[in-house]
């Protein structure tokens, strides 16, 4: 099996193993309270395990009740959002890295911390290499 990033005789991918995963926050919690969970509690937990298996990137998005507004009016009503509040991305070189991460004890433990903020079962995952056409403003390859 190979575990290297990125696909064979291809340009333009990063090589990285990027892993997305779309979460929806715990039902009836608010904005400003998810956020703060996830941010300053969650996410402060999880950093040292990912930096001990070599996270290259390690980042959050929301879309919330301020963004879907927004997006509602920009789009008057015909933006089709999925129903997810937040995107925890990580990126790794390998996908030994990123094995090493999913099986760590250390990241199992904060699994117990999910029913704090966010619905698990709903949870989903896309993970593959990422094919950059612009970055920093310019144009790539």
């Amino acid at each position: 099996m190979v575990l290297e990033a990125g696909y064979p005789n291809t340009n333009g991918f990063r090589k990285v193993v990027k892993a997305t995963i779309l979460v929806k926050k715990k039902p009836g919690m608010s904005d400003a309270d998810f956020i703060e969970h996830y941010n300053h509690k969650h996410a402060q937990m999880a950093a040292p395990v990912l930096e001990k298996h070599n996270i290259i990137s390690y980042s959050l998005t929301y879309c919330l009740t301020r963004d879907r507004t927004i997006l509602a009016d920009m789009l008057h009503g015909q933006a089709q959002m999925l129903d997810f509040d937040a995107i925890c991305t990580f990126v790794f070189k390998d996908y030994r890295d990123f094995a090493r991460f999913m099986y760590d004890p250390a990241s199992k433990a904060l699994t117990p911390d999910h029913e704090n903020f966010m619905v698990e079962e709903d949870m989903r995952m896309m993970v593959g290499d990422e094919y950059v056409v612009i970055e920093d403003g310019e144009r790539v390859g």
